[in-house]
């Protein structure tokens, strides 16, 4: 089959070290800066869609009904002893979703930025938003630029000094706020050097008052307004819009912060309308009357901020969701989001697809053989079928639609970004759901370096240059990866890339070149039809005693596809010859394999469901949790130098709140090996 050319060379390599600069096929006129003609702000984005789709839905949202509370007894071991404690479930009932139509959403950022006028916020303040994912999230960002007021985002997960960091550099005085996030406001507030007034939406418990009282304590006059209270000031006392320019600031975006305090990554509305701009002349010949969203991951990534601006703009439909209340099984007497909502489009991160193929998986080899068998002759004959372009309706409808009906039975396109794809996830998703396309981008790139052409679905690649952006790859020293043989660190330049960090000059010098050019640390490859593929991090890259390199991110989204594996962290000594890992077991997976294999018997516990520290440390889960690693080590082709040693099998769970994991879910790789090396050195018996 043949594949059309996706990127061009545009220059020729400088020197030896450096290859040649490659643009999208869609930007040999020029890099694009606008995704159409008269907007270069992001208020102008917002401006155009909700004028151009005044009387369609646009938005929507769910509200609490209800909180159903269940108490279970777990048995946790307490100083070497079991002991039975009771643990209280949180479940939502939720109502229907509700809807704003593109004139409403108009006539809510006019009310939040004439309210924000009359409050005092200036053009000179950095006003922080600090909540999860929800409609109010974004029209209260849009309120801002409706009065060329700069955001600074963080993370509802962002841990207190995080926070903390990020109110006084960006000198907040003002907060956008969940109710339910006043709790770590108050642990933080003292040491605010500006902090003076928070707005919030969500309701305003008890326990949310007393925290406001505690802050008041250290800060006498902090003022607290609701978001309804803030739209009705504005409804009360209308201004005109006051736009940003292109140039200026449009957010101070914080990274999650996995190797030390988080960083301010400036943004101007320039620097977002252009990588908007380029995602939107790969994304518009594909968008679909009807088309819908589900937006549940972090907008204060900026993955999905970009997204959804890009979607609003083509008059896709968003509604809100949370990842608590996805799946009818996490809500009591309503459906999930996910069955509610019915999206078409979704973006996610490779956990979310590498756990919906697990779960698949798992369900399919728990069944007869028969429904094994059909289930695998389907995919294989959907898989031959889609080869040579020919239809797969028959076999979606009678074999594929309870897969497909779990996401709501409507989704026909997913983005995956955050972090590269299993090649294995990759295929089997885009199989049995819908053709997941990759993207790769960092905060420091608006989000976007490269993007996969839907036309042009491929495994392991994640798309052309965008086409805001032009890429080259230089030597990485001392190893393998030679420009010349098209593999080395991604350097990207365009309208798109920021112009640093904030009050940070330091290390803005350390990855941005006097001609504009930001080094991601990344280590991509290019493939004959023009697209990327990414290989690892520069950082973690890491040479073993004879000589050769291994790439940890890489060997890590291998093993994630294990079924019993829920997460790992591969680490390799220099001094040794191969690596080890730290996994924490997929807890549906481990169940499973120990009802399967009678090792739930073994422990003195009646509770099962949540004893799995208890098989974690069991020599026959070890085992198999080994086995399954080399079952994903063979299947992906690894070399024997990238096979694990040996693995630790571990008793709990990696997340934000014991740090982990960052905020935006990626392994803290420094913590984790910190806190497991004494596990490592023994692997090594050392």
């Amino acid at each position: 089959m043949l594949h059309k050319k996706l990127s061009f060379i545009k220059e020729p390599a400088a020197n030896p070290h450096e290859g040649p600069v490659y643009r999208n096929t869609r930007s040999k006129e020029g890099l694009v800066t606008s995704p159409i003609d008269g907007i270069t702000t992001l208020y102008e984005v917002f401006e155009y869609a909700t004028r151009t789709f005044a009387d369609q839905k646009l938005m929507a949202y769910r509200t609490v009904l209800d909180i159903i509370e269940e108490d279970k007894w777990v048995t946790k071991t307490v100083a070497g002893k079991q002991e039975k404690q009771k643990k209280t479930w949180r479940y939502f009932k939720l109502s229907e979703y509700h809807w704003y139509t593109g004139k409403e959403v108009r006539a809510i950022i006019g009310e939040i930025g004439s309210g924000l006028r009359k409050l005092g916020v200036t053009k000179e303040e950095n006003v922080s938003i600090y909540a999860p994912t929800s409609a109010e999230w974004q029209l209260f960002a849009q309120g801002c630029f409706h009065q060329g007021i700069a955001i600074t985002t963080a993370y509802d997960t962002l841990g207190d000094e995080g926070l903390c960091h990020a109110l006084n550099q960006c000198e907040v005085s003002y907060i956008f706020i969940k109710s339910e996030l006043f709790a770590n406001l108050a642990r933080v507030a003292p040491n605010t050097e500006k902090l003076s007034h928070a707005i919030y939406f969500g309701d305003l418990t008890e326990e949310a008052q007393n925290h406001i009282k505690t802050i008041r304590e250290t800060k006498p006059g902090f003022k607290v307004h609701s978001f309804e209270e803030l739209r009705e000031i504005g409804r009360q006392n209308p201004s005109d819009p006051s736009p940003p320019l292109p140039s200026d600031m449009a957010c101070i975006m914080y990274t999650s912060g996995s190797t030390g305090a988080p960083k301010g990554v400036k943004l101007t509305h320039a620097n977002m309308v252009a990588t908007l701009g380029g995602a939107y002349r790969v994304l518009k010949p594909f968008a679909e009357p009807g088309d819908c969203l589900l937006s549940y991951l972090p907008l204060a990534h900026v993955l999905q901020l970009m997204v959804e601006c890009v979607l609003y703009s083509l008059g896709v439909q968003i509604g809100y969701g949370t990842p608590r209340t996805l799946t009818n099984q996490s809500v009591r007497d309503c459906l999930g989001d996910m069955c509610e909502f019915k999206p078409t489009l979704l973006v996610g991160v490779p956990q979310v697809w590498d756990t919906i193929r697990k779960g698949v998986l798992s369900t399919v080899n728990n069944s007869s053989p028969l429904v094994r068998n059909i289930f695998h002759i389907a995919y294989y004959a959907k898989l031959w079928l889609k080869k040579y372009g020919l239809p797969t309706g028959l076999l979606d409808r009678i074999v594929f639609k309870k897969i497909q009906a779990q996401t709501g039975g409507r989704l026909r396109m997913a983005l995956s970004g955050g972090a590269g794809i299993s090649q294995d996830s990759q295929e089997f998703l885009s199989t049995t759901l819908c053709p997941i396309i990759q993207g790769y981008g960092m905060t420091e790139t608006s989000g976007i370096i490269a993007l996969m052409d839907p036309s042009c679905l491929s495994l392991r690649k994640v798309g052309p240059p965008l086409p805001s952006v032009e890429v080259k790859l230089v030597d990485v020293p001392d190893t393998e990866y030679k420009a010349s043989e098209g593999r080395g660190e991604i350097w990207a330049r365009g309208a798109g890339i920021t112009s640093g960090y904030y009050k940070q000059d330091d290390l803005t010098k350390e990855v941005l070149t006097e001609d504009g050019w930001f080094q991601t640390g990344d280590i991509g490859e290019w493939q004959s039809d023009g697209q990327l593929m990414l290989i690892d991090r520069k950082k973690n890259l890491v040479k073993l005693a004879h000589g050769e390199y291994i790439a940890l991110e890489k060997l890590e989204s291998v093993y994630k596809t294990a079924l019993l594996v829920g997460n790992i962290c591969v680490y390799a000594d220099g001094e040794q010859t191969r690596p080890v890992a730290l996994v924490v077991p997929d807890p549906k997976g481990l169940l499973r394999y120990a009802e399967n294999n009678g090792l739930l018997q073994k422990l003195n516990t009646t509770d099962h469901e949540h004893d799995l520290e208890h098989l974690a440390q069991l020599p026959e889960v070890h085992a198999a949790v080994l086995k399954s690693c080399a079952e994903a080590a063979r299947q992906n082709s690894l070399s024997a130098i990238e096979q694990l040693q040996d693995i630790y099998v571990v008793p709990g769970e990696w997340n934000s709140e014991n740090s982990m994991l960052t905020p935006a879910q990626k392994l803290n790789r420094n913590v984790v090996v910190k806190e497991y090396m004494p596990q490592i050195n023994k692997m090594y018996g050392k």
